[in-house]
């Protein structure tokens, strides 16, 4: 197996076992392990299936398989998650009061061209992953897919171990906020009545901590500065701006951001001689 698939089936196993572990309902336990489950035995069956395509076909298949996998972790970090605590809230919010007074007493993005973009840069935290992978290929270095593979996994894995040890909720639900498809109001821009629709069918609704998003955006601009410097540029940039987008539009609080982007720089550094 390649490494990237050992990291994925690992961390799904750890997570199950700490299930049974942790003081968990047994529906969740079940739920975390079924996703496990779900990891192994999608590796195996793309193993197998890729012993019957020729190589440059299965090595492609392989590729592309981790994405597939990629958020189990994050549904398995979710069923964690019984009730936030509100000692770790208030020490992050705090900290954005301190930090961004005026930005912290808000729920989001205000309707304007600022705020919309803003939204739009935080969605595309979304395809992100897949559209690094992409950056691999159209730059000719797809030889290099497994050293990608490996610094998005490690930085976005280790954010989603932290999390069920920062049990809270995101920035916005602490503020009142009357945002809704059904009723957007005045104050809302459509970017954000759009994200937050995706959230509310698409989230574990609560903070990751350090965020995982904020994590693998920079992981993927490191690891493309490192083979490719316009591409590593482009999705730099990239990775600040959906950094200002989850702390402007309360999705995260500023230290998730904070060490979201110090997650990936470290790991890149540890491995670099590897690279």
């Amino acid at each position: 197996m390649r490494t990237s698939e050992w990291i994925q089936i690992g961390f799904a196993a750890i997570l199950a076992l700490a299930a049974w572990i942790a003081s968990l309902p047994a529906r969740r336990r079940w739920t975390i392990t079924a996703l496990a489950l779900i990891a192994t035995a999608t590796v195996a069956c793309a193993i197998k299936i890729s012993t019957h395509l020729p190589p440059a076909v299965a090595a492609v298949f392989r590729d592309w398989l981790t994405v597939a996998l990629f958020l189990i972790p994050y549904w398995q970090t979710g069923q964690f998650f019984l009730q936030p605590n509100p000692a770790i809230e208030r020490r992050l919010l705090a900290f954005d009061q301190r930090l961004l007074p005026g930005i912290a007493r808000t729920s989001g993005t205000n309707r304007t061209r600022v705020g919309f973009i803003l939204e739009m840069a935080y969605l595309s935290c979304y395809p992100l992953v897949p559209l690094g992978l992409l950056a691999i290929y159209i730059t000719g270095q797809r030889s290099h897919v497994a050293a990608f593979w490996f610094i998005v996994l490690i930085a976005t894995y280790l954010c989603y171990a932290i999390t069920p040890f920062v049990p809270a909720l995101p920035p916005r639900s602490l503020v009142n906020d009357p945002v809704t498809p059904a009723n957007p109001t005045k104050s809302a821009n459509k970017g954000r009545i759009f994200n937050r629709w995706i959230l509310r069918h698409g989230s574990i609704h609560a903070i990751s901590f350090p965020s995982a998003h904020v994590a693998s955006a920079f992981a993927i601009a490191f690891i493309l500065l490192r083979y490719s410097l316009p591409a590593g540029l482009l999705f730099l940039l990239l990775a600040i701006a959906i950094s200002l987008g989850a702390v402007i539009g309360r999705y995260h609080y500023a230290l998730d951001v904070l060490f979201g982007a110090l997650v990936p720089l470290l790991v890149f550094f540890a491995s670099y001689r590897y690279l």
